[in-house]
């Protein structure tokens, strides 16, 4: 089934205007080391997409990426966090507290200005990304707009006594691959400040958010119900707040139900931005929507 979906999403993005599929692709200098930037261009207020811990870039696919560029026309920018991907580590020093989730955002940042996209922003956030996209948008209240997260952490779910036990056994693992893998050696151990800093700075409450949380996560169900209900508590700490069920997903929501987390990302996207502009996207989207949910359902099981 998911097959024949990304054909069809594959299909739209072909159908994107010329004008809208120019890509960019580039190394920016944040400040001793290079970030990966990854640009679908458009016009309007940019959509930043966030991965999840140890992804990059790349996790944002072509199949889901085209159909947004070519519904909200707007820029879509991926990019690669320190270390993976394409990005650099700094390498300067190889103090723990030097690369955290704060110097991270420090360098997104720096790379987003000399690209002349330090102004409003959407948004997206998968997993681990949602801590990143957390900080960012406490740091820029003013900016960020709208915002989409798809299973993302909440910090509410990494108890003390989880972020202990999780630290105490990966600490070996980590040690033994730190020279290989140091991007991921830094985000394992600085687990409990990371948790730390995002109790202190939540997502704002004056930002809009739809908040997706897949059925399908952890094997354990005491775990899986902790994670629900963060998901829950957030999306109902504020009106402007909507939490979704994603029936039948996996963690990697956008993959197993590309149209429901598009949907979220349209909804989000035109409320934030003009009338005028709003009404064309939503046309666009109608179109898609009719092929992508008429496709998804020919390929479900009869009954």
């Amino acid at each position: 089934m998911r097959k024949y979906l990304v054909t069809t999403l594959a299909l739209w993005g072909l159908m994107a205007k010329a004008g809208q599929c120019q890509t960019i692709d580039t190394l920016i200098d944040v400040g001793g080391y290079r970030l990966h930037f990854h640009l679908i261009k458009g016009k309007g207020m940019p959509i930043l997409f966030e991965a999840g811990g140890g992804g990059d870039g790349a996790d944002w696919d072509s199949a889901f990426l085209n159909p947004l560029a070519d519904i909200t026309h707007a820029t879509l920018i991926t990019y690669d966090r320190p270390g993976v991907g394409k990005s650099e580590l700094d390498s300067s020093n190889q103090d723990l507290n030097r690369h955290g989730i704060v110097q991270g955002i420090q360098g997104l940042e720096t790379g987003l200005k000399k690209l002349h996209y330090d102004g409003n922003i959407m948004l997206v956030a998968h997993s681990f990304g949602g801590f990143c996209a957390t900080l960012f948008a406490a740091r820029h209240p003013d900016k960020v707009k709208a915002a989409v997260f798809i299973d993302i952490n909440h910090a509410c779910w990494f108890t003390d006594a989880y972020v202990d036990s999780v630290t105490k056994i990966r600490r070996n693992y980590w040690d033994t691959v730190k020279d290989k893998i140091q991007a991921g050696y830094y985000q394992g151990m600085n687990l409990s400040n990371t948790v730390e800093l995002m109790r202190k700075m939540p997502f704002p409450p004056t930002i809009p958010v739809i908040d997706l949380v897949s059925e399908k996560n952890f094997p354990d169900s005491v775990s899986a119900a902790r994670w629900r209900e963060c998901h829950r508590q957030f999306a109902a700490a504020q009106p402007n707040r909507q939490g979704i069920f994603a029936y039948g997903c996996g963690h990697f929501i956008h993959r197993d139900n590309p149209p429901l987390v598009i949907g979220a990302i349209i909804k989000e996207y035109t409320a934030a931005g003009n009338k005028e502009q709003g009404a064309e996207i939503t046309t666009r989207y109608l179109s898609y929507n009719l092929e992508a949910v008429n496709e998804l359902k020919k390929r479900l099981p009869a009954h």
